[in-house]
C-alpha cells in the first residue's frame, strides 16, 4: 500500500526563543534526525513518497538536494493547518492516493525501529486512524487513511489532525512505542538540549 509520509519542519518555536528546528545539536540540526531515519527506512520501501513542508528557505535549499519531495509553505507560519494541506495538496500526488502519515521535527528520541514498526503496521492493518502511543497516552507521529483526505484539507488556521482524531479512539490503531521518551519533543532549551546531549 501507498503511504504519503508528510514531515512538517514548518512550525514556529514560540517557546524555544529561537527556530529549534535548525538548533544543532551534535554538529547536526534538530530537523534532520527524524528525517534521516525516515529516509533511511523508505530506501527498503519504495511505495513510500517522504515529503518534507517547511516555511523555512534555508530548510527548503538543504532539503531539495536530498532524495525527498521538498514543499515550501510560506503560509505555515498561520498555522499548521496550512502545512498539511500543502503537503497532501503538494507533496503527496497522484490526487493523494494512499495513506497519510505526518510527522513532526523535534522528535529526536524517536527511535528507527519504532517508527519502522508503526509504518508497516499501517500499511499492512490499513486502519482509519492510527498513532504512536505509550501507555495510552497518543503522540506522534499520526496515520489517516485515504477517507480521511478531505476532513484534513478541511482543517483551519491551528487546527492539527488531533481535531479529527478527537472522538475517535474506537477507529484508532494505537501503536506502542519502546518508551515514552520517544514520543517526548524538544520545546524548550537549554535543559532539554543537554539531557539529550548526555
Amino acid at each position: 500500500m501507498r503511504l504519503n509520509l508528510i514531515y512538517l519542519a514548518a512550525g514556529n518555536s514560540r517557546r524555544f526563543g529561537e527556530n529549534k528546528l535548525l538548533f544543532q545539536i551534535r554538529g547536526k540540526p534538530l530537523y534532520r534526525y527524524g528525517l534521516e531515519r525516515l529516509m533511511e527506512i523508505c530506501e527498503r520501501y519504495p511505495q513510500w513518497k517522504l515529503t518534507v513542508v517547511t516555511q523555512y528557505e534555508e530548510i527548503y535549499r538543504e532539503v531539495r538536494r536530498l532524495p525527498v519531495w521538498a514543499v515550501f509553505s510560506p503560509k505555515s507560519r498561520q498555522g499548521i493547518s496550512h502545512s498539511i494541506r500543502a503537503g497532501i495538496l503538494e507533496g503527496s500526488g497522484e490526487e493523494g492516493k494512499g495513506g497519510f502519515v505526518f510527522f513532526v521535527a523535534d522528535q529526536p528520541w524517536m527511535s528507527s525501529e519504532t517508527l519502522e514498526g508503526f509504518l508497516k503496521a499501517m500499511e499492512e492493518k490499513k486502519p482509519l486512524l492510527g498513532c504512536i502511543s505509550y501507555r495510552g497516552c497518543a503522540g506522534n507521529p499520526v496515520y489517516f487513511s485515504e477517507s480521511m483526505r478531505e476532513e484534513l484539507l478541511a482543517l483551519r488556521g491551528e487546527q492539527g489532525g488531533r481535531t479529527i482524531l478527537k472522538g475517535k479512539e474506537a477507529q484508532t490503531f494505537f501503536y506502542e512505542a519502546a518508551s515514552e521518551r520517544e514520543l517526548e519533543d524538544l520545546d524548550y532549551r537549554p535543559e532539554e538540549t543537554l539531557a539529550f546531549l548526555r
